[in-house]
């Protein structure tokens, strides 16, 4: 899956970021496209015309992706699922979102909007170039032209019912309105998507021998659908276990909190080196927590320049977690993800105790929430 995005903006309240590996996949496409399609297309264009087309078929694709995503976007958000960005990346895009739906029907919506929307701008850019004047240039046809068909293999592909494709997701949610169980429509759902994955490895490599150079993009992308639908798997059996289990059942407590006007080397000498700890809480004057210090970010070049506890602290408001937090609910925060704990505060912002990763991993070992959790788990919706 995608790592570390750029941030570069926020549109219709989602955020939207870049991987740096989306910049290779411009540099590279661009250059095929500007060497190869429009010298075929437009005979006796110049090279600078042809590779600016190129780049610009290019960015003309990734803003259908874009498009694409928002498509899901948006629809998943109007049946309260949250998204939290959109981001391109080497092959492609992805919205992150924070949970699950909460109904087959409500999975086949969003599942379906991205697509309608790359048919959308297919059709469009198609009817464009049947449109076209005959004594148009033939550069502006062969640009239509490119649109029309790469935004047709993209939907095709999408539709394909290999999970975690649009295509996978429409089955996951025909699965679950029959048997009414999510996990078992994504366990279903996951192995069609690994057999289809498995196969696109195969055929990938067949091409890369015969000579053909797409054979490693399709290496690449059948090994992203085998790995994203284990993934899927393990994030829906996670949700599952962990929904309606509270962030007190599981947190590590008590709490050695540092006041935030702490010197840093006070923070190093104090309480870093004399408790056994590596990641503190850190408090205001009133013992409310404001975020945390991690041994990771006392290490940053953040604590080069920090002089204070308060000013080295990661202050994202997802990392301060109510005691009766849905532990599924912390899982899906990205800020959580990222930093891999968090603090667990009490009505009046007070730190009680750690919530991390280990202690999530150590529950799920000893199948301690599932003992709590066995009889009072609620059916999955349908409809």
């Amino acid at each position: 899956m995608p790592g570390r995005t750029l941030r570069i903006a926020r549109i219709a309240g989602i955020q939207f970021g870049i991987s740096p590996w989306w910049l290779v996949v411009v540099v590279l496409f661009s250059w095929v496209l500007g060497n190869s399609y429009f010298p075929e297309s437009v005979p006796g264009i110049a090279p600078a015309a042809a590779y600016a087309l190129g780049l610009a078929s290019v960015l003309l694709l990734f803003a259908s992706i874009v498009a694409h995503e928002f498509g899901h976007a948006l629809v998943a958000r109007r049946h309260g699922i949250e998204v939290d960005e959109i981001d391109l990346w080497l092959l492609g895009g992805v919205a992150r979102m924070r949970g699950e739906a909460h109904a087959p029907g409500d999975e086949l919506d969003y599942a379906l909007a991205g697509p309608a929307v790359t048919a959308l701008v297919g059709a469009c850019f198609g009817a464009a170039a049947l449109l076209l004047p005959s004594s148009s240039p033939a550069a502006i046809r062969a640009l239509l032209e490119y649109q029309a068909y790469v935004n047709a293999a993209i939907l095709a592909f999408n539709l394909l019912p290999a999970f975690p494709l649009d295509g996978g997701r429409v089955l996951r949610a025909v699965l679950w309105k029959r048997s009414g169980e999510l996990g078992a429509a994504t366990q279903k759902a996951a192995d069609v998507g690994r057999a289809f994955g498995y196969l696109m490895i195969a055929l990938g490599v067949l091409e890369l021998i015969l000579g053909g150079a797409m054979g490693l993009w399709f290496a690449l992308l059948g090994f992203f659908i085998v790995s994203a639908a284990r993934q899927e798997v393990v994030g829906t059996e996670i949700r599952t276990t962990f929904s309606g289990v509270s962030a007190a059942e599981l947190m590590s407590s008590p709490v050695v909190a540092i006041p935030a006007e702490s010197s840093i080397a006070e923070v190093k000498n104090s309480y870093f080196a004399l408790h056994p700890y590596n990641t503190f809480p850190v408090v205001d004057s009133q013992g409310a927590a404001v975020g945390l210090i991690s041994a990771v970010l006392l290490e940053s070049r953040r604590a080069e320049t920090a002089r204070t506890a308060g000013e080295l602290a990661d202050r994202e408001p997802d990392l301060l977690v109510a005691l009766d937090e849905d532990v599924a609910g912390v899982l899906e925060r990205p800020a959580f993800a990222r930093v891999g704990r968090a603090v667990v505060v009490d009505p009046e912002q007070r730190p009680v105790g750690l919530l991390s990763i280990t202690d999530i991993e150590r529950a799920l070992r000893t199948g301690r929430v599932r003992r709590r959790t066995e009889g009072r788990r609620p059916p999955a919706r349908v409809g």
